[in-house]
């Protein structure tokens, strides 16, 4: 989790421990915000955010819908429970695990309309309404054995109305992702005109240049070679001659990472776009490989 919070620059969060091997919650804030966690539990994490003085608070909860169909109730029961707590706007999302409308499930057996009617009926008493999406209509998927592909939506996001009217501008974008069977759900404002001006660009090591042998003695040569240059502070110097080694490395051998990664990134992304069935599975599985392999 400590790389993973350096890679997002995100220090600040919350862990909630899976159990066994399953589950497990973080939510990862910037330092800038101001983030009161109210509760959690295996399947939640309910927080008030306060994000510059003077602006308005707000309510994130983050959502583990129950796995288990027989145990669905409960978190339903979670979720009324959750919805009395604070009169603030409110945003929940998450993994669901469940569906709302037939039309929202592609493949296998059809989901009973009485689970599909205790998920709407839970959603009235909160309060809550879809927010909607921009991307794939199904944010799951998986082969299941002689099923064949099963896609599902059971990702959202789910908003008060006293939430839109202080965002009125975001929305919900379903982004494709390789190493999960899941979407990745992106809460942003639409793009606008002007640009910001592009930070400097942060030196990452890719793990993909271990799997090369020159790696390791380019390193080694490098270090070797700063440790003779002197100077006050010798740390610095070895770090600053590996980064500049292993970047120029990088580029004659691998080439640009990033250009190479977005090609197959966008193929996935427009392959989870298409609609219905007419997508080819074995194409977006394949391309989630390619993805991975470069990674």
């Amino acid at each position: 989790m400590a790389r993973i919070k350096r890679k997002l620059e995100r220090q600040q969060g919350l862990v909630v421990p899976c159990v066994n091997r399953g589950g497990g919650l973080a939510l990862l804030w910037k330092s800038s915000l101001k983030v009161d966690i109210q509760t959690y539990s295996p399947r939640h994490v309910d927080a008030v955010i306060t994000e510059a003085e003077g602006s308005p608070q707000w309510r994130f909860t983050g959502f583990y819908g129950e796995p288990v169909t027989g145990k669905r109730g409960e978190s339903w029961r979670l979720l009324e429970h959750l919805s009395g707590c604070l009169n603030l706007p409110w945003v929940v999302m998450g993994d669901f695990n469940e569906i709302m409308f037939a039309g929202e499930k592609l493949g296998g057996n059809p989901r009973p309309e009485g689970q599909m009617h205790q998920f709407r009926e839970v959603l009235n008493k909160c309060h809550l309404r879809d927010l909607g999406y921009i991307g794939s209509e199904f944010t799951w998927s998986r082969r299941w054995g002689s099923q064949g592909w099963i896609r599902e939506r059971l990702d959202r996001a789910f908003v008060s109305t006293s939430w839109v009217s202080v965002f009125p501008q975001l929305r919900l974008h379903h982004v494709a992702a390789s190493t999960s069977d899941h979407c990745m759900l992106l809460l942003k404002c639409p793009q606008t005109s002007w640009r910001r001006k592009r930070k400097p660009k942060l030196f990452r090591f890719e793990s993909m240049w271990l799997r090369d042998n020159q790696c390791d003695d380019l390193v080694i040569e490098t270090w070797e070679h700063a440790e003779c240059m002197g100077g006050p502070y010798p740390l610095d110097t070895c770090l600053s001659e590996c980064r500049a080694a292993l970047t120029h490395w990088n580029k004659s051998t691998f080439g640009h990472v990033g250009r190479k990664i977005s090609t197959p990134r966008k193929k996935l992304q427009v392959l989870e776009n298409i609609g219905g069935p007419g997508v080819d599975m074995e194409e977006v599985h394949e391309t989630k490989l390619e993805l991975n392999k470069m990674s």
